[in-house]
């Protein structure tokens, strides 16, 4: 698939996106208090993956490698004693993403296999056993 350039009104609507992103970001002191709902965080345990972390790394023009890895839970912003909107700033820097086509290698391969086999694993449906799946049916 051959990838058209990226346009100067792309990049320049990218920039004010992440613009917009930053400032919404910019009002977190970095209390911390998000880290404690946020379950991306709690399972990796890594700071660059929480919303305050996310702020850091934005401020620093940091974007790729962090704004796949918030669920938009938005756990963080019932947390945030300033009300900041983290999902919002998050979604902002997706987009921007989105128009400077910086993708996930993880995301690529999920195309590709949706394309190849109708499904996001890649899996042939017809060779999946039904039997291995124990399912449950509640009659009420």
């Amino acid at each position: 698939m051959i990838m058209a350039e990226i346009t100067k009104q792309a990049k320049i609507e990218a920039e004010n996106l992440l613009e917009e992103a930053r400032e919404i970001f910019e009002r977190c002191i970095h209390c911390g208090m998000c880290n404690g709902v946020c379950p991306v965080f709690k399972i990796l345990k890594e700071e660059v993956v929480s919303p305050s972390g996310h702020s850091i790394l934005l401020s620093e023009k940091i974007v790729d490698k962090i704004v796949y890895q918030c669920n938009l839970c938005k756990a963080c912003e019932v947390k945030c004693p300033f009300g900041i909107k983290i999902s919002e700033g998050v979604l902002k820097a997706r987009e921007a993403m989105v128009l400077l086509r910086k993708r996930l290698k993880s995301n690529e391969e999920m195309i590709e296999n949706i394309r190849k086999t109708g499904n996001l694993f890649g899996k042939d449906v017809n060779k999946i056993k039904i039997s291995s799946i124990a399912v449950r049916i509640w009659i009420g």
